[in-house]
């Protein structure tokens, strides 16, 4: 008597989304994302439902670090994605779940990185910036890798990466401009109607979006034939505050700019606060956001910046509510360089919280946030 058998990608929505529901560990919902298009479809639902908290990008992870931490976070590290043996690249920040790397060698190849798809896209080298031509000229014999490694601030892309059309926009050099590839590019294209220093970038509602050092926000048309970045004519409360700012998504996909600023604290310490702003686009304002209840921010300076609904499910010990997790340590003010904490602000009480401080001097932190793994 013949047995018939059935396919994994053959169960019937309704049974996938049941079982895909009682799973309680994000790593666990991405797992089967990866195995065919209907669990991806099933998958994805309940994954971006249950708003899970990013994943942490370690660079530098010791084997005894505490278990816990790995819990909590969902800690990423080179070792768990196919190319810890590589030592000769560097990982730079993070866009759509991918992370960016660039190659240690001559002409220091930049890609995308799926961590967990392990899909690989290819951007321009680093050597098509000017910036790095002229630095390797001026370092023939003793070339600069730290300045090399730390050449990317940040990248953002505009679609999913298995769009034709996709974009990628980056800061780059001490001096952090602006820069742009398309799809099949050889070469960056510089963005350079930005005045000032930039502080963030973002893709959010379709649009890319800059902010420079001094508050003004540009919107980055992206064109092949005349890019440019035109200053929004809306009044901000934070124009002209020099404090780092960050582009963050709400829960609700709004777009907020987030003010980290520098205190002295009653025992002449400098310490750390927080202000959001959300832009309103019935009444082209910007409003102040009184209170994160209900919510846990988190803030890289590499990688997405997103607000999550706290007390979620599948971490050991929940996100605390009204909290920002931020990585600390390499603003803009000091170069990009420099050791990097992981730290919670307290809304309520002002007060911070070190989470975690890497033993590795070098080690980069960033959020990663699976978005195209789902698509």
């Amino acid at each position: 008597m013949a047995v018939s058998s059935s396919s994994w990608s053959e169960f019937l929505p309704e049974l996938l989304n049941a079982v895909f529901h009682n799973l309680n560990d994000a790593r666990d919902i991405l797992n089967c994302a990866t195995v065919c298009s209907s669990w991806k479809d099933s998958s994805s639902a309940v994954y971006y439902s249950n708003k899970f908290a990013p994943f942490l990008f370690v660079s530098h992870l010791s084997s005894n670090e505490d278990i816990r931490f790995f819990d909590q976070f969902r800690v990423l590290s080179p070792g768990k994605l196919g190319f810890s043996g590589n030592q000769q690249a560097w990982v730079c920040g993070s866009t759509l779940g991918f992370l960016l790397t660039v190659n240690a060698s001559f002409p220091f190849e930049v890609h995308l990185r799926n961590p967990f798809t392990k899909s690989v896209t290819s951007l321009p080298p680093l050597i098509s910036f000017e910036d790095v031509q002229r630095l390797l000229q001026s370092q023939a014999i003793f070339p600069d890798s730290e300045a090399l490694k730390n050449f990317v601030k940040k990248a953002v892309s505009s679609t999913s990466l298995l769009d034709d059309e996709w974009v990628v926009l980056v800061i780059y050099n001490t001096d952090r401009k602006l820069a742009f590839c398309r799809r099949g590019d050889k070469q960056w294209t510089d963005l350079e109607s930005v005045a000032s220093a930039v502080d963030d970038i973002v893709f959010c509602n379709g649009v890319f979006f800059a902010i420079d050092r001094f508050g003004e926000i540009y919107h980055c048309e992206l064109s092949p034939n005349s890019p440019k970045a035109i200053p929004l004519c809306s009044p901000s409360p934070f124009r002209y505050d020099s404090c780092k700012k960050y582009f963050a998504e709400s829960d609700y996909d709004e777009l907020w700019v987030v003010l980290k600023k520098v205190e002295l604290n009653d025992d002449c310490d400098f310490t750390n606060s927080f202000e959001i702003y959300e832009f309103n686009r019935e009444t082209n304002e910007w409003i102040k956001v009184l209170s994160l209840r209900g919510k846990a921010l988190f803030l890289s300076p590499q990688g997405r910046c997103i607000a999550v609904l706290a007390g979620e499910r599948g971490s050991r010990e929940f996100f605390k509510d009204n909290s920002v997790y931020f990585i600390d340590g390499d603003d803009s003010s000091i170069g990009g360089l420099g050791p990097q904490n992981l730290s919670v602000f307290e809304w309520e009480s002002k007060q911070i919280m070190k989470i975690y401080q890497p033993r590795s001097w070098n080690c980069q932190m960033v959020w990663v946030i699976p978005t195209d793994v789902l698509q």
